[in-house]
């Protein structure tokens, strides 16, 4: 789940990745499986282990990144997630690669309201960034920290009147990140501008076709998969910076949902000459610890 996240600001650096989240986000006959570029609409017992991105850079280099989370639930409807990560920044030939731990990110999410009947969820979070005494090298992380309140929907499309495209649905994340520095003239606080930052899935989820529209003669490993298209954007809102260009990327790709776990493969395209020259990938490995143990650590805190 996962920010998912102040992935958004990480732009800067070519990455585009986030916080991952919970497959088992369930809304009547709706599972919303876990977005990779920005956090899903829920909580739940789960792990990311791991999210590796790569994003080509001008000049013939790539930035790099391996990440992991893990999210806890304390009660049915909430939970505590962290995320972190490292990262590896390849300037082009003949240059040394630098790189990096990222910060660490703890969020507190709450599931606020669950509609079964109309497969809509709504959860509110507060993500924080820890800075950290990183060193002029480090390519991941940030003196300076942040704090964001943050809010995720989910809307699956199966009550309307829509025949196959029931199965559609779509989810949301938007947060405001604030520093716990202002800029300076240089455009620098030792970490990230004051910013908005946001994701947007489509989504068509082949379970839900088979199980809840029409059952088609599909090979299982088809009848298990979701196409998606994310869109991530990046935007500063603090003079200086607020100037400066939105970043967008826009992410098409497949997520295969099997019981337990799920494996999403995404290409990071720029939307936009701030989002970079190139086309980078993203691959995810998601495990889903309410399945695997339903009565230890897949289980909430308080029931």
């Amino acid at each position: 789940m996962t920010n998912r996240r102040l992935a958004a600001a990480l732009a800067a650096a070519g990455l585009c990745a986030g916080p991952a989240a919970d497959a088992h986000v369930i809304a009547g006959d709706r599972v919303f499986p876990v977005t990779l570029t920005f956090d899903d609409p829920g909580t739940a017992d789960e792990a990311t282990l791991p999210q590796f991105t790569w994003q080509p850079t001008a000049g013939g280099g790539a930035n790099s990144a391996l990440q992991w989370e893990y999210d806890k639930t304390i009660t049915p409807n909430t939970a505590i997630i962290l995320n972190h990560g490292w990262n590896m920044l390849t300037p082009g030939m003949g240059q040394k690669a630098q790189t990096g731990f990222e910060n660490v990110f703890l969020t507190a999410k709450w599931q606020a309201i669950t509609d079964a009947e109309h497969e809509f969820v709504v959860s509110l979070g507060v993500i924080r960034a820890f800075g950290g005494g990183y060193t002029a090298a480090n390519v991941g992380g940030d003196y300076a920290g942040a704090t964001s309140p943050t809010v995720y929907f989910g809307k699956g499309l199966g009550d309307l009147p829509i025949g196959l495209l029931r199965p559609l649905a779509v989810t949301g994340e938007l947060s405001y990140w604030i520093p716990d520095r202002r800029l300076d003239s240089t455009l620098d606080n030792n970490g990230v501008p004051a910013s908005v930052t946001g994701g947007l899935s489509i989504q068509y989820s082949v379970p839900y076709l088979q199980s809840q529209v029409r059952a088609f003669a599909l090979p299982d490993f088809v009848s298990r998969l979701i196409p998606l298209v994310e869109t991530t954007w990046y935007s500063p809102t603090q003079r200086p910076a607020s100037g400066l260009p939105m970043t967008l990327t826009i992410a098409p790709g497949v997520i295969y949902m099997a019981d337990s776990y799920q494996v999403g493969l995404e290409a990071l395209i720029p939307g936009n000459r701030a989002a970079g020259p190139h086309v980078g990938a993203t691959a995810q490995l998601h495990f889903f610890f309410d399945d695997l143990f339903p009565d230890s650590i897949g289980r909430p805190l308080f029931h």
